[in-house]
């Protein structure tokens, strides 16, 4: 890829990343027509595991912690969890590193697999 292409997309990316902030911070999404609702729970009526995570971004952004945990306890197990894998992933010379080999296996997910499913059915009796 050229220099030039690279430069494109760090500029898309960090153009897009702003973007993002601004709008989950300046815009509450329980006021605001801007974000989706959730279909899961239009349909069903129970809580997604992502229940509140919406909300939840806009408090973090805001400085409002203990507020973003109430909304969604979950988004700061999993937003963390996933970023590693991503880190690990997206740099070539961390894929053989010991640590990937622990974030990333079929007991770890299936471990994280368990959280989430744990978690909305307490979220939802």
């Amino acid at each position: 890829m050229k220099i030039t292409n690279r430069v494109v997309l760090i500029l898309i990316g960090a153009t897009l990343i702003s973007g993002f902030f601004y709008v989950y911070s300046l815009y509450n999404p329980v006021e605001s027509n801007l974000f989706p609702k959730c279909p899961s729970k239009y349909v069903t009526g129970y809580d997604c595991p992502g229940c509140g995570s919406q909300r939840a971004v806009h408090s973090l952004f805001n400085g409002e912690v203990s507020k973003a945990f109430n909304y969604n306890p979950l988004l700061f197990f999993l937003v963390p969890y996933g970023l590693l894998v991503g880190v690990f992933e997206w740099i070539p010379s961390l894929r053989n590193h010991s640590f990937r080999k622990l974030l990333i296996n079929f007991y770890t997910i299936m471990v994280v697999f368990s959280i989430v499913i744990l978690f909305t059915v307490w979220r939802n009796l």
